[in-house]
């Protein structure tokens, strides 16, 4: 800290280069709070209409707030921005929200068959009533997979996820079964990048032993896993054949309890080869 004399003689500290430094410490702290309310808000906005996709029927801010364990002020205010944005609309007498069809018309240029009743959404509709399992259909987003519509199970004891969710690239059937479409010197590179993001040196894929799986992926005509993203639940996988509704590769997945997938395996993956070939056939 720099001193200066005073005309009486005293001495006298100068803090104004502390003080800057203070201040500009303080802008950077609003500025990147500022950023991180902004991006709350997004995801949350993401959330509340993945919550009206689940459930397909109207409902009260309270009720969503409660379902996605939000704050019940904050997200009554971001509901009502939503709706004079027009991606919701109001009932005041039944005091609910729903979306408008606005929403179903933002992704509708890129994958019909993911918002029409098309063959997409018939494909999973027939193995939810065959397994009465978890049926989801996902795509590689960046270095992470990711389901992008769900049909829940059926089942008392079942595997529940949300539409959105991410599973790892290179620890999911989800994710094999994406990477098996790959030649092996670029799921080298892809796994190079993975490690490079993860800094915990134990979760490390070793691609040996990426590139065997694969290989047995590639073999079975399925990918299989248990227990790798959530304890005592598994998923087979499978890729769909390239359809003209969609511009992006698609799996599609059935889910459910390990012990069932266990016994159930290749049954499961023999009718989602029959029911893929019957509503995606030429």
């Amino acid at each position: 800290m720099a001193v200066k004399r005073k005309s009486t003689g005293e001495i006298a500290s100068t803090d104004h280069g502390v003080r800057t430094k203070a201040s500009a410490r303080n802008v950077n702290l609003a500025a990147r709070q500022k950023i991180d309310s902004s991006v709350k808000s997004a995801k949350r906005a993401f959330e509340v209409l993945e919550f009206f996709e689940e459930h397909q029927r109207a409902a009260s801010a309270i009720e969503v707030a409660n379902a996605l364990r939000f704050p019940q002020s904050s997200t009554s205010v971001l509901m009502r921005t939503m709706t004079s944005l027009g991606y919701l609309r109001y009932d005041s007498s039944r005091r609910n929200y729903i979306p408008t069809a606005r929403v179903s018309m933002l992704g509708h240029w890129l994958s019909p068959a993911l918002f029409e009743r098309g063959r997409l959404i018939n494909l999973m509709e027939d193995l939810s009533n065959r397994t009465n399992e978890t049926i989801m259909v996902g795509v590689q987003t960046g270095l992470t997979a990711q389901y992008i519509h769900v049909i829940q199970a059926k089942l008392p004891m079942r595997l529940y996820v949300k539409a959105g969710t991410l599973r790892p690239l290179g620890r999911s059937a989800l994710g094999y079964a994406l990477l098996s479409n790959y030649k092996d010197q670029e799921v080298r590179r892809i796994v190079k990048l993975l490690n490079g993001h993860e800094p915990d040196l134990a979760r490390h894929i070793d691609v040996k032993e990426l590139l065997t799986e694969l290989a047995n992926v590639r073999r079975k005509g399925h990918a299989f896993s248990l227990n790798l993203v959530t304890p005592g639940a598994g998923a087979v996988a499978m890729n769909l054949p390239r359809i003209a509704e969609s511009q992006q590769p698609l799996v599609i997945c059935v889910a459910g309890l390990t012990d069932a997938l266990i016994r159930q395996e290749q049954d499961i993956a023999d009718l989602m080869r029959r029911t893929i070939d019957f509503h995606l056939s030429d």
